[in-house]
């Protein structure tokens, strides 16, 4: 007879191998499978940190490319302001049938040229410095010498506009060097290493023009509304009302303006308030340096102006103390507006 194999004892000498070989190939696997859970949470962890500082780098890039084209814009809008401004005079220069007359018109639209050319200045300044990626990143001095010779461009090409377009003479000579020396102080000034700041400035003050020239548009029908008739002291009565609410009007809007463009320029750290109180202030700042520049390096213009006639000179004079005037209130009520607009968003400190 032939033996039959012992099948039970071969199956369970080799079941147990296998079995011992399963329960020693399941400790590795248990310890594999832990090991893996454990690297797919670090890396999910990994992942989540690298999201997170690629969100967290993503939003100030983000900012950067919103900002450019923003600073781009005003530059183009404050040039362009300058060109109307520069044209305008131009045209009543030129429709003078008089000398005195001619001098008269240029010294009258001295001090807003002289702002306007700060203006441009600073804005081009301002886009130099920060467009240009290796002036933005480099150090204090060479981001002043871009900025100032982008204003002496600026001032350069209006001052060129000025000799070719408005005639020759001293008058015209001192109007061109006048708004050459103002657009290269602008310029300067966006060289500053708070360039939010200069930018507040700067978009405070082209609110301030803007709402200058559609007061202007309507100033008949407004001077009726403050009582103006066919006295002149009614008409004294109104201009004053007039010139106090664009000024009070001017100083709103620059603070407000001077709030909004630094707080949507704010990253994780908001600017000290003293930046909100000198934005708020810059647009004032701006007409009364205009002030000061029309009086010192126009000064010989204004002298001209003067000598006409008493009634001119008079003329001159109340015109000066009244743009004074506007840029004080502008200055202080815009510093007080950007000031009030912080304190709003301040949260009070909590009592322990």
């Amino acid at each position: 007879m032939t033996k039959q194999p012992r099948t039970p004892t071969t199956a369970g000498a080799s079941a147990t191998p296998k079995k011992a070989g399963s329960a020693r190939a399941a400790e590795p696997t248990g310890e594999t499978t832990g090991t893996e859970t454990t690297g797919d949470a670090a890396g999910a962890g990994t992942a989540g940190k690298t999201a997170d500082r690629a969100g967290a780098a993503g939003v100030p890039a983000k900012r950067r490319r919103f900002a450019v084209p923003l600073e781009l814009v005003f530059a183009v809008v404050a040039l362009g302001w300058l060109g109307v401004m520069l044209r305008s005079a131009q045209v009543s220069v030129s429709t003078a049938e008089q000398g005195a007359l001619a001098v008269y018109l240029a010294a009258y639209s001295l001090p807003g040229l002289i702002s306007a050319s700060l203006v441009a200045g600073a804005a081009t300044g301002l886009t130099a410095v920060t467009m240009i990626g290796p002036v933005r990143r480099a150090g204090a001095t060479l981001r002043f010498a871009v900025a100032a010779a982008s204003g002496l461009l600026v001032g350069a090409v209006a001052a060129l506009v000025v000799l070719n377009s408005y005639g020759r003479g001293d008058a015209i000579t001192i109007l061109a060097a006048t708004f050459a020396a103002a657009a290269t102080a602008g310029g300067a000034f966006a060289g500053i290493r708070h360039s939010a700041l200069a930018g507040a400035v700067v978009n405070a003050s082209l609110g301030v023009f803007l709402i200058g020239f559609v007061l202007n548009l309507f100033q008949a029908p407004l001077l009726n509304l403050f009582g103006a008739g066919d006295t002149q002291a009614s008409q004294a009565d109104a201009l004053s009302w007039f010139s106090l609410t664009s000024s009070l009007l001017s100083a709103l809007i620059a603070g407000v303006i001077a709030y909004l463009t630094l707080t949507s320029r704010q990253g994780d750290e908001r600017p000290k308030w003293v930046v909100y109180l000198a934005g708020g202030a810059g647009a004032g700042a701006v007409l009364l340096v205009s002030e000061a520049i029309a009086r010192t390096g126009g000064g010989r213009l204004l002298d001209l102006a003067g000598r006409l006639s008493e009634a001119d000179q008079a003329a001159q004079e109340i015109l000066a103390n009244s743009r004074f005037n506007n840029g004080l209130i502008v200055l202080f009520v815009g510093a007080i507006t950007a000031m009030i607009l912080l304190g709003r968003t301040m949260k009070p400190i909590e009592d322990d």
